[in-house]
């Protein structure tokens, strides 16, 4: 089942090219899979009745052409392969019928109950009609990210108060802030993120960085050299 919904980019969503930034990208992507399931009764208020809910540990974004301010987005997203307590979701992002954006996404079903990862029913595939003919990317499945050795570059990153969601824990699209503040990176075309482990406000935690040919390696790691979240990016002009 395909679900669409329309964005208009607004200012708070673009840099100063007035083009619409990663971050707000994802942020799109995260809100229109919880409008989707709130429509079905799967949604963050039907929790305390569910006790399930999901959790995005994977992403692969490619940027064709970088969506500018005041344009009307419609997306679309549908889920695919699912199986044990993993599904994908893809999303197409769409300016005046042109294809701009596309993305898959891996999420991982959490019974709240139980306290540990919950099968994806068939009767919980039927109700968001997970659909296997269609991914946006020839390669279906998310290659495993691993980290560096070692890498050139290590910041401590401070974490703000501003950068919790409502579990209490760093927000995932922040991460592609600390890149920004703490990498001096731009928005890449073409971007990868594994989230490995939640980040807590009283947590340190460091940005690290290598670039290898083309391709830049980030990873959060803690002081105990446990790894958060891993980030691949390649250059835009690659």
């Amino acid at each position: 089942m395909i679900y669409e919904r329309k964005h208009q980019i607004g200012i708070d969503e673009i840099d100063r090219q007035m083009r619409m930034t990663n971050e707000a990208l994802i942020t799109v992507f995260q809100n229109t899979a919880c409008f989707m399931s709130d429509e079905i009764g799967q949604g963050i208020l039907d929790v305390p009745r569910t006790m399930l809910t999901w959790f995005v540990i994977d992403w692969q974004v490619e940027v064709i052409h970088r969506p500018e301010y005041g344009d009307l987005l419609n997306i679309r997203t549908w889920g695919r392969d699912a199986y044990k307590c993993f599904s994908y979701r893809d999303f197409e992002v769409f300016v005046n019928d042109s294809l701009c954006v596309r993305a898959t996404s891996k999420w991982v079903l959490y019974d709240l109950k139980s306290r540990s990862y919950a099968e994806v029913s068939k009767e919980l595939m039927d109700l968001f009609g997970i659909d296997d003919s269609r991914s946006v990317f020839e390669q279906r499945e998310l290659e495993h990210l691993d980290v560096l050795e070692n890498y050139d570059d290590h910041e401590r990153i401070d974490i703000r108060i501003s950068d919790l969601d409502f579990n209490g824990h760093v927000n995932n699209v922040k991460y592609l802030n600390y890149l920004t503040d703490y990498g001096n990176a731009i928005d890449y075309d073409r971007f990868r993120i594994t989230y490995r482990k939640e980040i807590k406000p009283d947590e340190t935690v460091y940005l690290c960085h290598s670039k290898i040919d083309h391709k830049h390696h980030y990873a959060i790691m803690d002081e105990e050299g446990r790894v958060r979240t891993i980030i691949e990016t390649l250059d835009n002009e690659t």
